[in-house]
């Protein structure tokens, strides 16, 4: 079995138990208000900021763009964000292995942006907001996720380097569901 095979299916039940407690589900019901779309992006960044550098220690071909563009987002809104000590202190990576295993997590997630993307236009609330660079729909954000799918294809693992990526997705998906529990209003 190919090692993106297992990572999904290593995660799938807690991916799902993630999203249940995520409020992006609020755009794909177009319910969500700007203040719960403020917290939604700050969340997000607080993950990706802490996430994506961890992940380009040890993959030398990793682009960080994902907390970038949530930070231009946060900008335009006014919100001035420094993620919280306690929450860096709670990821971290040691090996190639587990930089795989998170990044699994991290470039996935381009795939629930798209659909949720799609949603924008149709959330009153969010109607002033002149772009959004991080829901922003773009078809480049599927491509990092093919690129990734690709390069994890290529990569050859040990069964100690399997467990190792798998556990390190698993416990990126408890990171974000850390971060959403903590953040839980926009300051």
């Amino acid at each position: 079995m190919m090692m993106l095979t297992k990572l999904k299916n290593a995660t799938e039940e807690l991916h799902r138990e993630i999203e249940k407690d995520n409020i992006a589900g609020l755009i794909i019901s177009n319910e969500i208000s700007l203040e719960d779309y403020k917290l939604l992006l700050l969340q997000n960044y607080i993950a990706y900021s802490i996430t994506e550098p961890a992940i380009a220690k040890y993959l030398n071909h990793y682009k960080i763009q994902k907390s970038p563009r949530l930070l231009k987002d946060l900008d335009q809104l006014g919100i001035i964000c420094t993620p919280p000590p306690q929450l860096k202190e709670m990821f971290r990576i040691i090996n190639k292995a587990e930089a795989l295993g998170a990044a699994y997590v991290v470039e996935g997630s381009a795939l629930g942006g798209m659909m949720i993307s799609k949603q924008i236009p149709n959330c009153a609330a969010l109607s002033n907001i002149q772009s959004h660079n991080f829901f922003n729909g773009d078809r480049e954000n599927i491509k990092s996720w093919n690129a990734f799918s690709k390069f994890l294809k290529k990569q050859e693992f040990t069964a100690l380097e399997e467990i190792q990526a798998i556990d390190k997705a698993k416990g990126t998906f408890l990171f974000f569901g850390e971060v959403f529990r903590t953040i839980r209003q926009v300051s």
